[in-house]
């Protein structure tokens, strides 16, 4: 059996939110996966603590004006603005950026998901906060065209 894919991961994180289901549970040759709706049954370990932010949750109130496009958070996890600690962000309001230049990562369960622009744009606005939980669906950076 080969690894589970960023893919497959991705396909069970939309299979609960796309579902009535509350839980599910898959194990697959020693690896376990238990992924449970918020507020469903205790957490096996408590989260990592986060600062108070309107950031940290979904926002639906975000205006992409006519012309401008944005990137949203494909899966729930933890946003990173830089690909380590010390290092600069990938991307930064007012730079341009091209069709798969690294914008961010976000970490699944361990697993640290880079992601790349779909097209070419300037950088507008950064709506998460680094380090911070996201959402599927979450509005992360919009764009202007180039």
């Amino acid at each position: 059996m080969s690894d589970l894919s960023y893919d497959d991961v991705r396909k069970i994180l939309a299979l609960i939110e796309n579902s009535t289901l509350e839980e599910i549970h898959v194990e697959l040759d020693g690896f376990k996966l238990d992924v449970r709706r918020r507020g469903t049954g205790a957490p096996s370990a408590p989260p990592p603590p986060q600062p108070a932010s309107p950031k940290t949750t979904a926002r639906t109130d975000i205006n992409v004006r006519p012309g401008q496009f944005a990137l949203v958070a494909p899966m729930l996890g933890t946003f990173y603005c830089a690909p380590a600690p010390d290092a600069p962000p990938f991307a930064a309001v007012g730079k341009a950026v091209a069709a798969d230049d690294p914008l961010c990562i976000i970490e699944v369960m361990k697993l640290m998901n880079t992601i790349k622009a779909e097209r070419p744009g300037r950088v507008a606005a950064i709506l998460a906060e680094n380090a911070t939980m996201v959402e599927f669906g979450q509005t992360l950076i919009v764009f202007d065209p180039l």
